[in-house]
């Protein structure tokens, strides 16, 4: 170990070089097993969407992604009326009145397949998806989302 009490540089250069590749080494083998273990993404609930003040057609769905993410996706033949400031919401309602409302994001699209990433509150039992129209304050529809039942 002479050579590295007169050359530090050296020494140090090797270490870092060594925990570099150690690193990458890791991460490659880490992702190879991570992504084969982890499949595809898995449809946890879903539900049609009602209209209520304005014609919304299409369903929703209820998403894990293979990382783990939750994601709301409205389907491709999801359409709604154009309306100013129109948004997606997770909403729980015992009759007219709110007891849930979490707002997701603006609305991408009044019609056509998008997705949303959404917390784990999509997940709890009631919630239904809301298309509101804050200009208004009004709802123009409702997807209420039900578990999928996986085969297997």
């Amino acid at each position: 170990m002479k050579i590295f009490r007169r050359r530090p540089r050296l020494a140090y250069a090797v270490i870092v070089t060594a925990a570099v590749a150690g690193l990458a080494a890791g991460l490659l083998v880490g992702h190879g097993r991570s992504s084969t273990a982890q499949g595809s993404p898995r449809l946890l609930a879903e539900g049609k969407f009602r209209s209520i003040t304005w014609s919304t057609l299409g369903t929703a769905s209820l998403v894990r992604e293979p990382s783990g993410d939750l994601r709301l996706r409205l389907s491709s033949n999801f359409m709604t009326k154009e309306a100013p400031e129109t948004y997606v919401y997770l909403v729980k309602l015992h009759g007219q009145q709110r007891a849930f409302w979490k707002q997701v994001g603006e609305l991408k699209r009044f019609q056509g397949a998008q997705q949303y990433n959404v917390s784990s509150d999509a997940a709890s039992p009631g919630v239904q998806i809301a298309i509101y129209c804050a200009k208004c304050n009004k709802i123009s529809g409702l997807a209420p989302l039900a578990p999928v039942r996986s085969a297997g």
